[in-house]
């Protein structure tokens, strides 16, 4: 192993401890089966927003797509929450820390009020907490909820930054900027490169066939593995993939340019800017020869940068590729 590649290797994993770090940070809303769950500590309830004027009924966890009327719904999972004062406080982000904000960063704020838009004093509501507020602009926000337990004898609290206008990438571009460093450097190793450069007339004439095709006979983008050890195409029964939609994929994974059969694959996925998995488990149903493999139980639940991990096993080999979308 060269020392760049062993340099790249460690820069992830850095970036992989950061990412952990930022879901750990990310604040007191998290997804669970499907469903998204504030944790004001031990203490939980379903956590729901919505921009009726524009969106109708869709849900949202944290961040919001418009500034809007926006409805905040917390549905009391624990009697203790229905029976203490509640409070719920938004603040503009003046901490600098963005997603990573925490109570001892809002504490350190020196004119809590000045940056304070909406503040709801605590209340004791049986089972259900209601907010409305009219975002009037978009940029960057913390969420705090205060749960005063047996009479201010437990205060507990969560605070959950969001966004407001959120076309955030996350770490995205960084990620994507790593695994192709260690992609050339693998180039490089094995003498890929030499053997891409014989092929780039071919390659030439294919691209310029791809793109004077009809869009409907374009295929599927090509994902290569981590190491280089498989190469991936994949077509969805749905074109173009929509959100909240149970479909399948057809895979078609080759290896020095012959077709992969007999593999195991294990498919896992989520978004990273959230913080969550994907709400379905797909799996791998059947195996169609010459490489292909149908995957079904693809779901998407809402919009933005997904990430989908399919670990290959093969003749000895085990490798991950990552198909990113936009969706």
């Amino acid at each position: 192993m060269t020392r760049l590649l062993a340099s790249s290797i460690a820069v992830l994993l850095l970036l992989a401890m950061q990412a952990s770090q930022y879901a750990q940070a990310h604040g007191g809303v998290v997804e669970e089966e499907d469903l998204c769950v504030i944790k004001v500590n031990y203490l939980r309830g379903h956590f729901k927003i919505y921009q009726p004027l524009i969106d109708g009924h869709k849900e949202y966890c944290e961040d919001l797509p418009n500034a809007t009327e926006t409805v905040f719904v917390m549905e009391y999972l624990h009697d203790s929450l229905g029976e203490a004062a509640v409070d719920f406080r938004i603040i503009r982000d003046v901490t600098g820390k963005g997603r990573f904000a925490r109570w001892e960063d809002v504490v350190e704020i020196d004119d809590l009020d000045a940056a304070t838009i909406l503040y709801r004093e605590p209340t004791v509501d049986p089972d259900v907490l209601t907010v409305i507020h009219d975002f009037k602009e978009e940029g960057r926000f913390i969420g705090i909820v205060t749960a005063n337990v047996d009479g201010d004898q437990k205060i507990y609290r969560a605070v959950f930054p969001f966004e407001v206008g959120y076309t955030g990438l996350g770490y995205w571009p960084f990620f994507i900027a790593l695994l192709l460093a260690i992609q050339l450097q693998y180039f490089f190793m094995n003498g890929r490169l030499k053997r891409w450069r014989e092929k780039r007339a071919a390659a030439v004439v294919a691209a310029l066939l791809i793109l004077c095709a009809p869009i409907s006979d374009v295929v599927a983008d090509e994902w290569v593995s981590t190491r280089g050890v498989y190469v991936v195409h994949f077509e969805s029964s749905l074109e173009p993939i929509e959100i909240n939609r149970i479909h399948s994929w057809t895979l078609r994974i080759t290896s020095d340019d012959e077709p992969v059969t007999g593999a195991s694959l294990a498919v896992s996925g989520g978004m990273t800017a959230h913080d969550h998995g994907m709400p379905t488990r797909p799996r791998v149903t059947a195996e169609l020869g010459n490489g292909e493999y149908r995957l079904e139980g693809m779901r998407f639940h809402m919009g933005g940068d997904w990430e989908v991990f399919i670990e290959i096993k093969a003749n000895g080999k085990t490798d991950t590729v990552v198909v990113a979308l936009a969706l």
